[in-house]
């Protein structure tokens, strides 16, 4: 059996973006693809549709790793006869191109990129990335994976993400040559782009966060004093069991690092009570300590909250300081 030949002739096209799943609106057909020698046109496409995996709730503030899984939903939905076969070989060649002309639901080459609103708290990290082929029927080898950056200021709610996929498909098969004997032929495919775009929602959790309000005592150098520091719950969910972490860096010192306060509803505001040491050298200014606030959600989950900055001032020593020392 004489070793079959392919000649494959390819165009690529971009067409406009109407809607969620666009087709193609025009193409410009190759010079080296001849209708007369079409047995059929077929009708259908890919048709891919996304789907994050997991969870789509997050908290604010965090850096997600989005996996996104891809499905080819593609149909066939039938053959129209262009020309009929008059002999044995054209016969075998119109055959053979209805086997070819299933290939129109597979997709080939999709590159994927994600966006957001203009001014959304949600921040696209990563680029457009190749993810391959997807036939008809299969999802893609691995998902599409996306770092996002939620801002720590977002307001909960939910939020779009756009997914813009563009790729390649068989928009045509012609068959030339074709030997029903030798059982050989050759084959122009004729190929276009389509570009669908769909969008993902994430929401953005109803959760506790924190502010400092005020912050009552002052220090002189190689003093001690209690910081009397007054926190705000600014978010919409509960906090139980709320410890105060703080963390003071020279030339401030603790013994005692940690208060507790039982739980804080949204709105309502709270006092701890953390004990600070200036050193005797410490420069006469305001300082600020790192401090978070470590609570339970009401699903028992522990969570931190991000590093807040506690106002302390270190005043000057004044006559009485100098002369007797801090008492």
């Amino acid at each position: 059996m004489k070793k079959m030949a392919i000649f494959v002739s390819i165009l690529i096209l971009i067409s406009g973006v109407a809607g969620a799943y666009d087709t193609l609106s025009a193409y410009s057909v190759s010079q080296s693809f001849d209708f007369g020698e079409n047995y059929y046109n077929v009708d259908g496409s890919p048709d891919i549709s996304a789907t994050i995996i997991g969870s789509n709730e997050f908290d604010r503030g965090q850096t997600i790793t989005l996996n996104i899984d891809l499905m080819n939903n593609g149909k066939l939905f039938g053959f129209e006869n262009d020309r009929t076969p008059e002999d044995a070989d054209e016969i075998y060649g119109a055959q053979t191109e209805m086997k070819l002309e299933s290939a129109v639901v597979d997709a080939t080459g999709i590159v994927a990129s994600l966006s957001a609103d203009p001014g959304s708290p949600i921040e696209v990290k990563s680029v457009s990335q190749r993810i391959g082929s997807i036939k008809s029927g299969q999802n893609s080898l691995s998902p599409a994976k996306f770092d996002i950056k939620i801002d720590k200021n977002a307001k909960t709610g939910e939020y779009n993400l756009y997914l813009n996929l563009s790729y390649d498909y068989q928009k045509n098969v012609q068959v030339m040559g074709p030997d029903a004997t030798a059982q050989t032929y050759d084959v122009n495919r004729w190929y276009g782009m389509m570009v669908q775009n769909q969008t993902l929602k994430i929401i953005v959790k109803d959760q506790a966060d924190f502010e400092i309000v005020s912050t009552t005592g002052s220090l002189f150098p190689g003093g001690e004093e209690v910081l009397i520091i007054e926190i705000k719950n600014t978010g919409e969910e509960e906090a139980k069991n709320v410890k105060v972490i703080a963390n003071p860096s020279d030339p401030l010192s603790t013994t005692d690092s940690v208060a507790f306060i039982s739980t804080m509803t949204p709105g309502s505001t709270a006092v701890a009570k953390i004990k600070i040491k200036a050193d005797s050298e410490a420069v006469s200014k305001v300082y600020g300590i790192d401090t978070v606030v470590r609570y339970e959600t009401l699903e028992g989950d522990i969570k931190y909250s991000n590093t807040l900055q506690v106002p302390v001032e270190v005043k000057e020593a004044g006559l009485f300081q100098r002369l007797f020392g801090w008492i």
